[in-house]
C-alpha cells in the first residue's frame, strides 16, 4: 500500500495546534494557563469592587471637631456695630439738691412768673397768703373721707422737716403753692412715690371741717409731667357746699429733698375749656413751676 506518512516536525505548535478539552497538563509557564489566570484575576477584582460599592457609603453623621492645629480660620470677634446699644438716662437736675428753711421759699412761684405765664394773671396778681403763715397738715378738727386719701391733701403722711406756703390771685384766678422739705433726697423720693400712689387711687375725696362743712375734689387721672423733674399734673373739679363748683389744675414736683405742690383755680369759669383759657394748659402751668424750681436749684450751686 502506497501512502505518505506525516512528517515529524520540531517547530512549536500554534494555538490552533493545541488540543481541545481539559487534558492539557497544568504548567505555570504554559500559554493556555496564562490566559485563564489573567481572566480569573480580572473576575476577582470585579467581585471585590462590587462588594465594596464606594458610591453606597453614607456620609458620617458625627461632626468632626477641628484639632488645635487645624487650619480652619477662627471665628472673628463681633464688630462694634454688632454690640448692643446702651442708653444712659440723662441725670435729673437737682436730684440731690438740699433745701432748708432758708432756701425752701425760692421754690415758690413769684408774681412775675404768674403774670408772664398765666393768661388770667396778665393784668397783675396780689399776694393772698404770706409765706410762713400757714401750718402744715389738716385744719384742726378736719378729716379726709376716705381716710386713705389724706395725703392727697397733706402731701406727706408725717410732719416734714420744713413747710412753707403762699398764694397769689385776682378776681379771675388764684394760685396756691406749698413746699415740704424732707430729711434728704432719698426720703423725698419715697414720699413722692407714696403720694403718686394715693393720687392714682383717689379719684374722689372730701375734706370735712370741724363745723361739718364739706369740700369735695373729683380728679381726672394724673398725667406725668414732661419737664426736667419728676412731676404729675391733673385737672380737678372742686365743689364747696352744695352749689359752688370750680375748675382747678393741680400738680406735684419732686426737687431734691423737697416736694412742691401747686393748685391753680379759675374763679369765673364753669367749663373746663373756659378754665384752660384763663389758666393755660396743665403742661404750661407745670412748666412754669418747674422753671422756678430749676432757678432755685441753680441758686444752690
Amino acid at each position: 500500500m502506497s501512502g505518505t506518512a506525516p512528517e515529524s516536525s520540531d517547530a512549536p505548535r500554534t494555538p490552533a495546534d493545541a488540543p481541545s478539552g481539559g487534558d492539557e497538563p497544568a504548567s505555570p509557564t504554559g500559554r493556555g494557563i496564562g490566559r485563564w489566570w489573567w481572566l480569573g484575576a480580572v473576575a476577582v477584582v470585579v467581585v471585590v469592587v462590587l462588594a465594596w460599592r464606594p458610591w453606597a457609603a453614607e456620609t458620617p453623621t458625627v461632626p468632626v471637631t477641628p484639632s488645635p492645629t487645624s487650619s480652619a480660620a477662627p471665628t472673628p470677634p463681633p464688630s462694634a456695630s454688632d454690640a448692643p446699644t446702651v442708653i444712659t438716662p440723662a441725670p435729673v437736675p437737682g436730684a440731690d439738691a438740699v433745701f432748708d428753711e432758708t432756701t425752701a421759699a425760692t421754690l415758690l412761684a413769684t408774681s412775675a412768673d404768674l403774670e408772664s405765664s398765666v393768661p388770667a394773671a396778665v393784668d397783675g396778681v396780689t399776694r393772698r397768703v404770706e409765706p410762713g403763715t400757714v401750718p402744715w397738715g389738716l385744719p384742726e378738727g378736719s378729716r379726709v373721707d376716705p381716710e386713705s386719701c389724706t395725703t392727697a391733701v397733706t402731701v406727706v403722711g408725717t410732719p416734714p422737716t420744713h413747710h412753707d406756703a403762699t398764694a397769689w390771685g385776682n378776681e379771675e384766678m388764684t394760685f396756691v403753692e406749698d413746699v415740704v422739705v424732707l430729711l434728704d433726697a432719698a426720703a423725698a423720693r419715697a414720699s413722692f412715690r407714696a403720694l403718686v400712689t394715693v393720687v392714682d387711687e383717689c379719684p374722689r375725696y372730701t375734706l370735712v371741717d370741724a363745723a361739718g362743712g364739706r369740700t369735695t375734689w373729683t380728679a381726672e387721672p394724673a398725667l406725668e409731667g414732661q419737664g426736667v423733674f419728676p412731676a404729675i399734673v391733673q385737672e380737678i373739679t372742686v365743689q364747696t357746699g352744695d352749689d359752688d363748683t370750680r375748675q382747678q389744675t393741680t400738680g406735684h414736683v419732686l426737687v431734691g429733698n423737697a416736694i412742691v405742690t401747686w393748685t391753680a383755680t379759675a374763679l369765673r369759669a364753669e367749663a373746663r375749656d373756659d378754665a384752660q383759657a384763663a389758666l393755660g394748659t396743665p403742661a404750661d402751668l407745670s412748666e412754669m413751676v418747674e422753671q422756678r424750681a430749676l432757678s432755685a436749684v441753680r441758686a444752690l450751686l
